[in-house]
């Protein structure tokens, strides 16, 4: 498992004991009956994570990090996803102005995401997968297996000491077969180790099936005091135990460290209590840290601690992990760091956008605005996950300022309610608006009660929900609170290039500012100056091609229409032969077929819906990631198709990418 370093010298014997009783005092108690077979029926919470629990501070500690992840509708599609992230390698992107970012070709179908035949592996090769008794597994084959279960679960364990470990494999198998014996069955699992931040850690995938096909529950005690302990063990009884100049330096980087710390919440413990004073030298020093951040105050009656501590330390470090992640973007160059405004909307051309997070669902997205900035803001949430889900360097994009407003489903539930005593259920609805679509209806019911859970609307015991006079207000305060923990929202205006924008035959961002129906970047950065050059070009590109006069000073409304037919039709030409099947260009208003493309155009994203003998490319909206693969049904409100899965409706095939 790897090489002490220190099983030299004088003190090997002393060391050898230490380890001796470290193994007798940390030992786990013997369970006093025989575990069920059937597990404990508890969940642990998504995003748990480790609570302290008192240990001996000599122990080597070990941070465990877990949540589940239900399939739902998708079937298994966030653990593609997910599989895909963690096999993908970290390095440095390419800039919008590199070489092999100009030479890709504008070839739709070279962008598009085939979800029936794509296997993810196209980062196969980066990391090695293993499980307890093979290495070098193709994780996208072994999971696509887990596609039919309810959930699968992840976990990230990072020992403190991990790169004195060498080779993780043998510790994870360890830690692994010892929750095997806990749970009382074998497990399906695939793990990957990363050593591309500080401490090198290891992905976890278990499957939520257990041996004799039941679903798997994993008690939350399970993950604190059980897979954390016994790794922190193993890591002792193989480093032995921690040193007094091991607790020192951990002291001394705690206090410097960026981000929230235990002084910080003891310094926070201390100075709540009337007339306390902090003498212990740790926490002095951290307070003399604080202060240098102007986090603390030093005053005559003792020390003050700043309002919202927590929150500023952790937007500190969030800035500080976003400077490293774009240190290569600011080499040599004086460019300003600034996270997205949440009043104002800032367009930009993206110079760093991938999953930047443990569990592979949190998206950084950094952009060069026209001022020079560079602007970045997190993303989280489902829809900003599908937006932004491949999105190449280069590709326009826009922050702007998340609006508390009622959704339309909001205004649905208001109007049936209002026809129906203040009532609202999926029988009444259907009963009132014969023709309304089921799927909506059920967006509905969820949007209910994700409301209720707020405590904003109330069911009865029948399952009907009591909506009030003012629903549309109260769906405004939710609104409120959903804006205050994301108040930025992305939008890709352009998923190509300047330079691929510019001889495009569709549409694009350049068209629809030629046309006046789009802001170009304000500002005198070098991304303002690239793109009035490519705008510049891309006129006399329209005037070659008939588009535009040479003394227009706009271009025409039927101009961008015809252009956007015209690339659609293409795009049907070229699949039809790829397929086999009559591709037709636009949809009908009411649509039904298994979801198998994604395709970037000029013009902005659109889908494949594929039939028995023919095929549509319809509007894409984020909603149909969902269905990656699978039999859906589309029903055109106002210029959209609203999506929701299709009932035993043509062949359920599982989705591939």
């Amino acid at each position: 498992m790897g090489r002490s370093g220190g099983d030299r010298g004088p003190h090997l014997g002393q060391l050898r004991k230490a380890v001796g009783i470290a193994k007798h005092v940390g030992a786990p108690r013997a369970s006093p009956s025989p575990i069920s077979r059937t597990g404990v029926r508890a969940h642990f919470a998504k995003g748990v994570t480790t609570r302290a629990t008192k240990s001996s501070p000599t122990q080597r500690r070990v941070v465990v990090k877990a949540r589940y992840v239900s399939h739902s509708a998708a079937r298994g599609a966030p653990l593609r996803t997910h599989v895909s992230y963690l096999a993908r390698e970290v390095g440095p992107q390419k800039s919008p102005g590199d070489p092999a970012v100009e030479q890709r070709q504008a070839n739709d179908l070279e962008r598009s995401v085939d979800y029936l035949a794509r296997e993810g592996r196209e980062h196969a090769g980066d990391f090695t997968f293993y499980n307890q008794r093979e290495s070098g597994l193709d994780a996208q084959k072994l999971t696509a297996s887990w596609a039919d279960d309810s959930r699968h679960f992840r976990l990230i364990i990072s020992a403190e000491d991990g790169a004195a470990l060498g080779d993780l494999r043998p510790f994870i198998r360890e830690v692994m077969a010892n929750l095997e014996a806990r749970l009382g069955t074998s497990l399906e699992w695939v793990a990957v180790d990363h050593h591309d931040t500080d401490n090198p850690h290891t992905h976890v995938l278990i499957r939520g099936r257990r041996s004799d096909g039941q679903d798997l529950f994993i008690p939350s005690r399970m993950i604190s005091s059980g897979i954390r302990e016994h790794a922190q063990e193993v890591v002792t009884r193989v480093l032995g135990p921690r040193q007094s100049v091991d607790l020192v330096r951990e002291r001394e980087r705690e206090i410097r460290e960026i981000g929230v710390t235990s002084l910080d919440r003891e310094l926070a413990a201390q100075l709540r209590r009337a007339g306390a004073s902090v003498s212990r030298p740790d926490l002095v020093a951290r307070l003399e840290q604080l202060e240098r951040w102007g986090l603390a105050t030093r005053r005559s009656d003792g020390w003050r601690l700043a309002d919202g501590l927590t929150v500023q330390l952790g937007a500190m470090k969030e800035r500080a992990e976003v400077e490293k992640a774009v240190a290569h973007l600011r080499r040599g160059q004086a460019k300003a760091l600034l996270a997205a405004d949440a009043s104002a909307p800032v367009l930009g051309e993206l110079v760093h956008g991938r999953l930047d997070s443990d569990f592979g669902d949190n998206f950084l997205a950094v952009v060069e605005s026209g001022a020079g900035e560079l602007r970045y803001a997190r993303f989280g949430r489902t829809d900003d996950l599908a937006i932004l889900a491949d999105i190449p360097s280069g590709s326009i994009v826009a922050f702007e300022p998340a609006v508390a407003r009622p959704r339309p489903s909001d205004e649905a539930v208001a109007r049936v309610a209002a026809r129906a005593g203040g009532l609202y259920s999926a029988t009444i609805h259907a009963n009132l608006e014969a023709h309304v679509d089921t799927g909506l209806i059920a967006a509905n019911v969820r949007r209910l009660e994700a409301m209720r859970r707020s405590g904003l609307v109330e069911r009865r015991a029948d399952g009907a929900f009591a909506i009030t006079p003012d629903h549309l207000e109260q769906a405004t305060r939710f609104e409120s609170e959903l804006v205050r923990k994301s108040p930025v929202n992305a939008r890709v205006v352009s998923y190509w290039t300047l330079s691929e924008q510019v001889n495009a035959l569709g549409p694009t961002h350049l068209d629809h500012v030629l046309a006046g129906k789009a802001m170009a970047p304000e500002g005198d950065g070098a991304f303002t100056r690239r793109h009035a050059m490519a705008l510049q070009q891309r006129r006399l590109f329209m005037i070659e091609q008939g588009w535009m006069g040479e003394t227009d000073k706009q271009l025409s409304p039927t101009a961008l229409r015809t252009m956007a037919a015209n690339e659609r039709a293409d795009l049907a030409r070229r699949l039809s032969v790829e397929l086999g099947v009559r591709v037709l260009p636009e949809s009908p208003s009411q649509v039904s077929g298994v979801y198998a493309r994604r395709i970037d155009l000029a013009q902005g994203r659109v889908a494949l819906i594929v039939q028995e003998r023919q095929a549509y490319i319809v509007p894409w909206r984020p909603a149909l990631e969902r269905f990656a693969g699978r039999q859906v049904e589309g029903v055109l409100r106002g210029q959209t198709l609203s999506w929701g899965l299709a009932r035993g409706l043509g062949p359920n095939l599982p989705p591939m990418g």
